[in-house]
């Protein structure tokens, strides 16, 4: 899979964290990378399987995404 960045945390001075990408050759998939969260927050999770896992994120970064997103979006 190639991935694309939409958006990285404006306030982050180091690395590329936390940022939303989108795959290049399958545009509705979406991959979010960000800090682990703590085991108790984790625990708050519904359902999680052995092969997942949650990060965080801002909600300001996940909106730059999606507007990146949504303006890059091929219109039919």
């Amino acid at each position: 899979m190639k991935l694309r960045q939409l958006a990285k945390d404006k306030n982050s001075n180091t690395g590329r964290c936390p940022a939303v990408y989108v795959a290049d050759d399958n545009p509705a998939i979406m991959v979010v990378q960000g800090k682990r969260l703590d085991p108790h927050t984790t625990e708050e999770l519904k359902d999680v399987l052995s092969d997942e896992t949650a990060v965080r994120i801002p909600a300001e970064t996940m909106m730059r995404a999606i507007e990146t997103y949504l303006a890059e979006r091929p219109r039919v």
